[in-house]
Formats: structure tokens, sequence, C-alpha cells
């Protein structure tokens, strides 16, 4: 933080270099957004930045009545302003509701005192005419989300303060206020003050889709990204005529849009054939192109959430009163499992998705934790499809089922000739098939060291440069990285880097196990409907009884082989507990046709009893098996242990027979 010598110096300098008046510095937004506000202070309000100032604040019967006039906004703020500030306020941060003159309406504060500022409060006035460049008011003056740092406030008096505010636009695209994410924090760095800011754009991005849906709740709802953290939502009726644009919406299409009057979505897209019936598409992600050989924008269609009116022609007026049929839901084969099928009616899963819709958008790197078979890989898909990356690549890499020697070219990518049997044209590598989408790490805790290193470097620096290659690529990517290893117990074993870890688990999450789930019944339930599909079989009550009492060693991944394999066992219409081939206490009963499995504690080395190559494989077993016990069934430490490559120990595994 500067001086006040070095704060008056640098405002007055920066501001005096504008050539345009202040009429018309909204025009440098881009260029220079703080010193475009400092000169509106000096020159239009007649500030002075060494000024003592004391914020304007109301009474609270004023208070009320500003509330009063932005019910609706604070009503349909406050859900996502109470999720937000779990997030954010373990790290000092409140978030404040400011309307279109700059009063705060409404707050959710940490009110430790190191990091909160009684000049916040509500009831106080940041208009821009009022107190200066802050956050809330610079925001209503450019229309934009605006970030204000330590010393960029005007005041030298707020330069403890930093704050991130994003405006707050009514369905009809009207400017409504602002929502603003602070922290009063001398000692706060820039760079942290840009993720914040791309939370704060992102609650507002939600807030705006909370209104827009209750305003167009009875029609069908396009919704596409329009930016990293923003969406464009579209409303049209049955015969596919515009109702209603948001501002993201209205901005992307302005030249392709004619707002005066009723349009039809096909003025838009180029017509789709699959959208003649609306009602059975709702739910589903389609591939829409603009008119005219434009871009292919992959776009969400919702259901109305009320029924409409026999007549299908109306405008957003109408959109209030207008009933129709509700959307029949998709069939549970028919469609990607979202962020709430993850979560089920288990408690801390929808926890999780609550946490996880907090964070999205802000580019915070994703780190999944759980047994393996728990359902990592769905969820993180399922974050995908739920960010604003989901219109870029989803690229799976799973760090354990690549040897050592190939981890480097297939993650990184290798330029031309690079090594012999390497393809001519190079390759490009998982990380830059994932740019501008989300790359997912599956068995980041089995990644070797070396490996780990070079990934260090591409999340820190944003660029990968390709094996054999000088040049390095900027890439961006959403990281959503999983384990069934303890993280902690590697680093402190040394087969995990610490500063790896800390880059990876911006935001953590644990996933259950199958067996400590409380919605395991529905889930089964769900699980066994998709497996059936259209065929007429039913669970019988015991059948449902024994899979509740299985603990399920391999989590929902082994219950849906053992759904999978009863219903081809089963004969009739309804699935009975002879059909399933397991027992309460796991060992898998075995029906007279099939053919036994081996056993595997129990597997006899190769070699005749007695000879010296039956007793050499026998202790190399009972190395293997203490090692593993040793290394708390961790496959990649044990290699370590025992001085074997992890591909060499699983040959050895699979041949003996050796769970692990």
């Amino acid at each position: 933080m500067l001086d006040l010598r070095s704060h008056v110096s640098r405002i007055v300098s920066s501001a005096n270099q504008l050539s345009l008046p202040p009429e018309e510095t909204r025009a440098l937004r881009t260029a220079d957004t703080m010193a475009a506000s400092w000169r509106r202070c000096m020159e239009g309000y007649r500030f002075d930045p060494a000024a003592k100032f004391l914020i304007e604040s109301v009474s609270d019967a004023e208070l009320k009545r500003h509330r009063e006039a932005n019910d609706e906004l604070v009503h349909f703020a406050g859900p996502e302003i109470d999720a937000a500030f779990g997030a954010v306020s373990l790290s000092g941060f409140s978030i404040s509701l400011g309307n279109l003159d700059g009063y705060v309406i409404a707050e959710r504060a940490n009110y430790n005192p190191q990091f909160y500022s009684e000049v916040e409060r509500a009831g106080t006035a940041w208009a821009e005419p009022s107190a200066g460049t802050n956050a809330i008011g610079t925001c209503l003056v450019e229309g934009r989300p605006v970030g204000v740092h330590t010393n960029d406030h005007f005041f030298y008096e707020f330069s403890a303060l930093s704050c991130a505010s994003a405006p707050l636009f009514s369905p009809n695209a009207e400017l409504m206020g602002a929502i603003n994410i602070s922290i009063r924090n001398p000692e706060l760095q820039r760079e942290t003050l840009k993720v914040v800011l791309g939370l704060t754009t992102g609650l507002a991005d939600r807030i705006g889709e909370r209104m827009f849906r209750h305003t167009f709740r009875r029609n069908y709802i396009l919704k596409f990204a329009t930016g990293p953290v923003d969406h464009g939502l579209i409303a049209v009726d049955g015969d596919f005529q515009l109702v209603g644009l948001n501002r993201a919406a209205r901005e992307m299409l302005r030249d392709r849009v004619q707002l005066g009057r009723v349009r039809s979505l096909w003025a838009i897209f180029e017509r789709d054939h699959r959208l003649l019936d609306l009602t059975r598409l709702a739910g589903a992600e389609l591939t829409l192109h603009l008119q005219k050989g434009g871009d292919a924008l992959s776009v969400l269609l919702s259901g109305p959430a009320e029924a409409p009116p026999a007549s299908s022609r109306f405008t957003a007026a109408d959109a209030a009163s207008a009933p129709r049929r509700p959307a029949a839901p998709l069939a549970a084969a028919d469609r990607r499992l979202t962020l709430d099928d993850c979560a089920g009616g288990d408690p801390r899963m929808k926890a999780n998705v609550r946490f996880v819709r907090r964070v999205l958008g802000g580019s915070l790197p994703i780190l999944l934790l759980g047994e393996t078979g728990a359902g990592k890989d769905v969820f993180a898909r399922a974050v995908h499809a739920e960010s604003p990356r989901r219109g870029g690549p989803f690229v799976a890499f799973n760090c354990a089922s690549v040897p050592d020697t190939l981890i480097d070219s297939e993650l990184f990518g290798y330029g031309s000739g690079a090594f012999t049997g390497a393809r001519r044209e190079g390759s490009p590598g998982r990380l830059v098939e994932a740019d501008g989408g989300t790359l997912f790490l599956d068995e980041i805790g089995d990644m070797p060291l070396g490996q780990q290193t070079r990934l260090l470097h591409v999340l820190e620096s944003g660029e990968v440069t390709p094996l054999g290659s000088g040049k390095p690529r900027r890439i961006d990517v959403q990281v959503v990285a999983a384990t069934n290893q303890n993280l902690e117990e590697q680093i402190a074993s040394g087969l995990f880097r610490q500063d790896l870890y800390y880059r990876l688990a911006g935001a953590v999450i644990d996933i259950p196990p199958f067996r400590e789930r409380a919605d395991r019944r529905e889930l089964i339930e769900a699980v066994f409907a998709r497996l059936v599909g259209e065929r007429a079989i039913e669970l019988a009550p015991d059948a449902i009884a024994l899979l509740l009492g299985h603990p399920w060693p391999g989590n929902l991944r082994e219950l849906g082989h053992v759904l999978n394999r009863a219903i081809h066992m089963c004969e009739g219409p309804v699935l009975q507990a002879r059909d399933i081939m397991i027992r309460p206490a796991g060992r898998m009963p075995m029906p007279a046709t099939a053919v036994p499995e081996p056993v595997p504690e129990s597997a006899e080395p190769p070699g005749e009893a007695g000879s010296a190559r039956h007793a050499i494989a026998a202790a190399e077993r009972e190395a293997i098996v203490s090692t593993l016990a040793r290394c708390g069934g961790n496959v990649k430490a044990a290699a370590v242990a025992l001085q074997l490559s992890r591909a060499t120990l699983y040959r050895k595994l699979q041949r003996y027979q050796i769970a692990h």
C-alpha cells in the first residue's frame, strides 16, 4: 500500500495523462478504467484525493425504503449471497448488495475486525459521485465488472480496502445495482483480487439467471456461455418466437436481433429439425449454429416451470401470466448425469454440490478425494457440464494407467521427431487438447515425481512446452484432479510434492463411499432403472435387502457391474436375490453353471510344490503381499519399496492373483 504522498501523486499524474474530456472517458474503459474514474473524480466531482472523507449513510427508515424499492432484487440475490458467503468468508471477505443509486441495501459480513470495515455497512452510499473511485460506484458507471485494489480507490481513506463488483441486470437487461465482494487487507495481492472478481461476476450471473427464469418461468429457456462466467439466456414460446433475452444474450446477438418486435428464434439460429417437439427435448444440451455461417453454440434447453395458456403467441410483457404444458423429463439413459444427480439425497454430497457451484467460474482447481469406484469421474464430468467451460473439451487422463516413460509425451505432447517412433507431425498432448475446457487428472496420486514437477510448472505459468520443442504454448484449462490415495501420507513419504498439492487443492471435495451414503436405496433403484432401460423388470424386496446389506468395497462401479450381471441372469419380470451373485458379507456365490474364479489370497505360486521355482515364487509373493500391507495398499509406494517399476509390479500382482 502506498503512502499518502505517493497515492496522490499516482492518481493526479495518471488522470492528467488522459487527453479526452470527462464525458468521453467511458470510451477508455478497456484501456485505463481507474485513470478515467480518477479524472471524473477530479474534474467532474471536484474531489481531492488527500482530503479526509466521511462516508455518507442513511437512516434506518431510509434504508428500509431503499430495500422495499428493491424487494425483488433482494429476494433473488439473497440465496446466492448466502451460498457464496460460505466460501469467501473463511478468507475474510464480505459480500454486499448495492442498488442503482449506490446504497448498500444488504450485506453478509465477516465481522472479524482484522478484515471488516465499518464504512461498508448497510446504508452507506458508494455511488461514484458520492465516494469517488470504488468498486460499486465505478461498476455502476461503467456497467461492467470492476476490481478496485487498495490505492486504486480515489480517496486515501479507503486505501486499505480491496473490492470487486459486478453489475446486476433485470430480465429486460436494465441495470438494477451491483454485487460486491470486499475485504480490508492492505496486503492483499492484486492477483487475488482478480480471482475474487471472477467469483463476483459468476455470482452476478447466477442472480441474474434466477430473476430471468422467474420472469419467464412459463417459457422455454435456452442457456449458453458468452464468456468465462457469463451466460446468455433466451426465452421462447412454443412457436419459437422470442419472448425475452438477458443482457449477455443481447450484447452477443446485438447485430442479429431486432428487439423492437417479436422475432423467430430461427432469425438467430439455423433451423434445427430436432427442435420440432420442445417438450421432449427439455433438459437436453444441443449444438445450434448462428445464421449465415456463424459460430456453433452449445445450448442447454430447459422447459417451463409453470404451464402456459393454449395461446402460444405472446411477448415479454405477457410472460408472467401465460400458462403452458410442462416439459416431460428425458429418460435417465438419454442425458448426462448432472451435479444434482451426483448429489442425490445424500446430505454430504448435497453440501459438496453447493460448494462446487459457489466456486464454479473462478478457475479454482478442484481436487476430488474418495475411494475407487465412488464416482469421482462422473462428478468431474458433471462439474464440466455445469461450468462456463462446458462448450469446450473435457479431456480425461489417468495418471496410473500410462507407463512412466509415456506420461511426458501423452500429457505434455511432443514435437516432430522428438524421439524414435514419434509421429511425424508430433502430438499436442492432453493439456493442449483441453485448452478452453476441463482437464480431468484421474489418479493424480500415482503420478511420478518428475512429471509432478513439470505439471506444477504448467499450472503456475499457464504455458506448456512439448517434448522436443522449444516453443511454449499458452493454455487456459480448468483442472479437476482425483485420487483414492491419502495425499498427506504421500507427501510425508516423499511420493507427492507438497507445492503441487496446494496448487491442485483450490477446492477439495470428499466423495463419500457408497456404503456411507444416506441415499443408497435411491441410488440402487436409479442405477437399476438406467441399466434396465425399457425392459419390464422390477427389483424384488429381497433383492433390495441383499443389495442394501452388502458393504460395496468397489462402490458405485461395483454396484453397476453387479446389477448389470444380475439383469442378464434374471429369467422373469422380477429380479430376485437369487439372481444377484453377492452375499452381504462380500463373498460372491457362483451359480452351478459358472466357472469358479480363483480366490486371490489362497492362489498358489507357479511351479511344482517343493521345487526351487515354487520356493522362489512363494517368497516373492510373500514379499509383495507384506510390502503392500506396509504401504497400506498403495501400489506406487510398494513399487518404490520393492525397487520395481509399477508396470512390473502390476504384472506380478496379476500373476500371483494378489488383491490390491
